[in-house]
C-alpha cells in the first residue's frame, strides 16, 4: 500500500479496531509478535514504515487466528500471489464500505442486524 494519507488512513482505522477490541484481540496473537510489534504500533512514529509494518504483523497474526480480515487492512499480493479462481462467499454480514464481516457459521442463523465499528453503520447481509 502506498504511502499516502488514504493508506495513513487505512492503518490508522486498523489501530482504532485494534484498541477498541484489545481485550478479545490479545489472546489471539503469539506472545512474540504481540510484545514486538505492539510496542512498536504504540510508541513509533506513524508515518514511517516501522509503524506501518508493525500493523500489518499484528492485523496478520489477527487474521492467522481465524478473524476474518484481521483488523482490516487490504490484502497484499507480491510475485505470483495472483488469485486462482474467485473464492466463493460465505452467508453473513459484511459492513457498507467491505472493509471487515462476520460470518454466520451456523445454516439458517440470523441475528439483529449488527452495527461496522468501523465504518459506524449497519451491516448488509451477503446471501452466498
Amino acid at each position: 500500500m502506498a504511502d499516502g494519507a488514504k493508506a495513513r488512513g487505512v492503518y490508522e482505522d486498523a489501530v482504532e479496531y485494534l484498541c477498541r477490541n484489545v481485550e478479545e484481540l490479545r489472546p489471539l496473537v503469539p506472545a512474540a509478535v504481540w510484545e514486538s510489534a505492539f510496542a512498536v504500533v504504540r510508541d513509533a512514529d506513524p508515518a514511517g514504515p516501522r509503524w506501518r509494518d508493525a500493523v500489518r504483523a499484528l492485523h496478520e497474526a489477527v487474521e492467522s487466528a481465524g478473524v476474518p480480515n484481521g483488523l482490516g487492512l487490504p490484502a497484499t499480493m507480491g510475485v505470483g500471489d495472483w488469485p486462482g479462481a474467485p473464492t466463493p462467499r460465505s452467508v453473513g454480514w459484511v459492513c457498507p464500505t467491505d472493509r471487515c464481516g462476520r460470518v454466520e457459521l451456523r445454516e439458517g442463523a440470523t441475528s439483529a442486524t449488527p452495527a461496522c465499528e468501523l465504518a459506524g453503520g449497519l451491516m448488509r447481509l451477503v446471501d452466498g
